[in-house]
């Protein structure tokens, strides 16, 4: 695994460990964490790797993103991305849980893993299908 990757992986967790520092109010972090996760995912076995190594960890991130999306709005911000708050923490759900498969979404705009994949895959390039199709006949 690379170091690089591990290090952002690690930075994309303490920008979701802050969300708890902003109930109730909007922040771009989201995003910013969400970048890193797609940095990381253009090696998509690296992501999941990752996701396996921080397993303990990635609960806990993932009740504070919780926490956070449902006391919030989907607020939108001018990003590259778009979308709301809550679709950008339904995002980050998505990369952190992609060993697990137990992603949470907050809007009803991405209900599903193959669709946040698919947009990554438009937006970024980055092609995580794979990895959701054999976490799937892992989990079954």
């Amino acid at each position: 695994m690379d170091k690089i990757s591990e290090q952002k992986f690690l930075e994309a967790f303490d920008i979701c460990e802050s969300l708890i520092d902003f109930k109730y109010r909007p922040t771009n972090s989201t995003y910013q964490a969400i970048e890193l996760f797609c940095e990381i995912g253009k090696i998509p076995s690296e992501l999941l790797e990752l996701c396996q190594k921080y397993s303990i960890k990635i609960e806990k991130i993932c009740a504070i993103i919780k926490e956070y999306g449902t006391s919030i709005d989907n607020w939108c911000f001018d990003c590259p991305l778009g979308f709301g708050s809550k679709d950008h923490c339904s995002f980050l759900s998505f990369f952190l849980n992609l060993d697990s498969g137990k992603f949470e979404y907050f809007t009803d705009n991405f209900t599903t893993p193959e669709q946040i994949a698919e947009l990554f895959k438009d937006w970024k390039g980055i092609d995580i299908n794979s990895v959701i199709k054999k976490q799937k006949t892992l989990t079954f």
